[in-house]
């Protein structure tokens, strides 16, 4: 799953908000937000 949401927010259809959705429903970690993301999960 984490490689289809770092591809989608690249791509730009997921932003960070939606992103944060995925760690709450523990399809990816909070270290893998950060990959993805760039920046620190803020809950």
């Amino acid at each position: 799953m984490f490689s289809y949401i770092k591809e989608y927010y690249n791509l730009k259809l997921y932003d960070n908000e939606k992103v944060k959705v995925f760690v709450k429903v523990n399809w990816i970690t909070i270290e893998q937000y950060k990959d993805i993301t760039g920046v620190d999960y803020v809950a």
